[in-house]
Parts: structure tokens; C-alpha cells; sequence
């Protein structure tokens, strides 16, 4: 029997999570972001706009053993239709099958990995199709406004106990009995963690990128830091990241960028396990050698004794001219010889802290 993992269900109204994508010169108006969970195949609907929208799958192995393919197949019952995408093999016109890359095949017990891609859509909110695969098993389907006007969660539980996951299967999180004035210090959990970001390019080419390797802790003095590989940047084609690297972010001088950030005292000890709370966040990005001030709004989840989720609200605008950027955005405009690349791009994130 596959084993059903502990993760996060959406805190917004109605269980679904929102998620933004926004860029300078463009406004991209969320109407709604929708999720599909499965035991192992996870559909969601990372951002939405107009008549455009983006989306992940994730995947996890939950038997006992190796699998060595995997493959899914979907069909939308409206006018959604698939674009692009990156990190997997598509194919077909509506129905879609998708397969795995020559490099991403093998999933190990335990062991996930995400696709994404990006499509076209009508008036209405992006769809959230069925999908069926040799990893899929029972799915649900839920989708939000984009507009939160309080914080909630819910939870199912499955025959091992465990709570739904969001797009980046949340583990489980913090006692609720807890009552220090700071927090426990707490591990960052790199598998069920992601953090994304967007660019745009020729004024309406929307393209969704990722970081594969992320760290991170909270102190027992209640500070959160996180740390970014730069040489991580994964945007689905080699050359545009060794472009990042090397002519954007510069990473033979600045190979990483850190983030801190204040936790709220007893904001994770007022919390019973399953419930969530909206909060404003101030935190500090050392980026290119630059430090700059950042303020968001994220979700705090706490998804069991050990396990907390923090996840991005809204998304954080980082503008290349705050971190010294601009001539990296422009150097890596010449190389492709495209006409314009947005020099803001929106950041968004879903962090699972493990208690030590």
C-alpha cells in the first residue's frame, strides 16, 4: 500500500492556495489559483492572468520500491491548452500525455520531483484537470479567490493520518501546546521546500523558473534565515542558466543570496496543528552584494508537532536596480539579441521548517 505523506493544504478560503505572478510592465490579474492533490501526483495552478496561466505537477514515489519511468496523462474539459513547459517530455493536443526527461526517470521510495508549464485560457479561472498516471491515486480538486480576506486551512487525513499536500507537499509542523515566548529552532526541509520566480521577455512572454537547492533554519532566538545557491537557478534549457550564472548573478563573485527575518514571537506557539495565520514579515535579502529591505505577507501553517509551513501570500517584487542587476539583466538581453527582459520579477515561495 503507498504510504500517504504528511503535507500542506492551501491556507486560504476553501483549502486552495493563491499564488501570484506579477512582473514590471505588466499586470497580471489573479482571479483564482486552483489545486489538485493526490496521494502522489499534485496538480496546481501556480498563477493565472487575462487569458494566460502557469501550472505545476508534482510527483512523488510513495511505494516501497524504485520506478524507473513515470508518465501522466490529463484532458481540460474547457478551453485550457498547454503552451510550454520544462523539466518533462509533453505531447498530444488535449488530451495531454506527459512523460518523464531522459535525466529525471528514477524516483527512489520517498524521493519527488516537479514539471511545470505554462498555457492559454478563456474569461474564466484556469482549470484543474483529473490526472491519471502510473503514480496517481485518489484526487481532489479545490480552487480559491485570489483575495484573502482571513487565513484558514483544512485537512484530510488518509489511512496513515496525514494532511493533504500543497504543490510542494508540506510535511507536517509545530506543537500546538508550545507556549516559549521564541521559537524551537527548526530545520529547513530542502525536498518539500521551493522557491520560484518569473521573468518576462519581449513584453509578454511569461517564463517560470526555480531554484533546485535551498537551506535553512530558525534559531532558538527566533531567526529565520534562508540560503540560496545562485548556481542552482534551473530555467529548463543549460545555456540560459550558465547565462544566469555567469552574466546576471555573477556567481563566481556572489554564489549565494541570504535571507533573514524576525519570526514573530509566539506567532508559531498560538497555533493549533492544522491551523494557519496570515502575517505581515520584514526581512533582510543580501543579494549581489547588496543588502535590501523586503515586506510580505505569508501564511503560517502549522501542520503537526514537528512540522511548520511558511508560505508566500503575495508575491515579493525583487527589482534588479535595488541589487545592482540592471547591467546583468542587460548583459543577459544582448546575449539571447532579444528586445527587452523585465528587470523586476515576482518571488514566490512555500518553506517546511522541521523541528531539531
Amino acid at each position: 500500500m503507498r504510504r500517504f505523506n504528511a503535507s500542506a493544504t492551501a491556507p486560504r478560503p476553501a483549502g486552495a492556495l493563491t499564488r501570484s505572478l506579477c512582473a514590471l510592465g505588466l499586470s497580471l490579474a489573479l482571479s483564482a489559483v486552483s489545486l489538485q492533490t493526490q496521494a502522489a501526483c499534485q496538480y496546481q495552478v501556480t498563477g493565472q492572468w487575462g487569458t494566460g496561466f502557469t501550472a505545476t505537477v508534482k510527483l512523488t514515489n510513495e511505494g516501497t520500491a524504485a520506478v524507473s519511468s513515470w508518465n501522466l496523462d490529463w484532458q481540460y474539459a474547457g478551453d485550457n491548452r498547454i503552451t510550454g513547459g520544462y523539466d518533462a517530455v509533453f505531447s498530444g493536443t488535449n488530451p495531454y500525455t506527459v512523460k518523464n526527461a531522459s535525466w529525471n526517470g528514477t524516483l527512489q521510495p520517498g524521493q519527488s520531483l516537479t514539471f511545470g508549464f505554462q498555457g492559454t485560457k478563456g474569461a474564466a479561472a484556469a482549470e484543474v484537470p483529473t490526472l491519471t498516471g502510473n503514480l496517481c491515486g485518489t484526487t481532489t480538486a479545490s480552487s480559491a479567490s485570489s483575495t484573502v480576506t482571513s487565513a484558514s486551512s483544512s485537512s484530510r487525513s488518509s489511512s496513515s493520518s496525514s494532511l493533504i499536500p500543497s504543490s510542494s507537499s508540506a510535511p507536517s509542523s509545530v506543537s500546538s501546546s508550545s507556549s516559549s515566548s521564541a521559537p524551537a529552532p527548526w530545520t529547513l526541509n530542502t525536498t518539500d521546500s521551493y522557491l520560484n520566480f518569473a521573468t518576462i521577455k519581449n513584453t509578454h512572454t511569461l517564463e517560470a523558473h526555480h531554484f533546485t537547492t535551498i537551506s535553512g533554519d530558525i534559531n532558538s532566538a527566533g531567526v529565520a534565515t534562508l540560503n540560496i545557491d545562485l548556481n542552482s537557478v534551473n530555467t529548463g534549457v543549460a545555456l540560459r542558466d550558465q547565462r544566469m550564472r555567469d552574466l546576471l548573478f555573477e556567481t563566481a563573485s556572489y554564489p549565494s543570496a541570504i535571507v533573514t527575518v524576525a519570526v514573530p514571537a509566539n506567532l508559531i506557539s498560538s497555533l493549533a496543528i492544522g491551523q494557519s495565520a496570515a502575517t505581515d514579515i520584514s526581512a533582510s535579502l543580501n543579494l549581489h552584494g547588496v543588502t535590501g529591505a523586503i515586506t510580505t505577507k505569508v501564511s503560517v501553517q502549522k501542520l503537526s508537532a514537528s512540522r511548520v509551513l511558511v508560505q508566500s501570500i503575495a508575491p515579493v517584487l525583487i527589482k534588479a536596480g535595488d541589487y545592482s542587476l540592471t547591467n546583468g539583466v542587460e548583459a543577459l538581453r544582448a546575449a539571447v539579441g532579444i528586445a527587452s527582459i523585465s528587470v523586476a520579477v515576482p518571488v514566490d515561495f512555500a518553506l517546511v521548517f522541521d523541528a531539531r
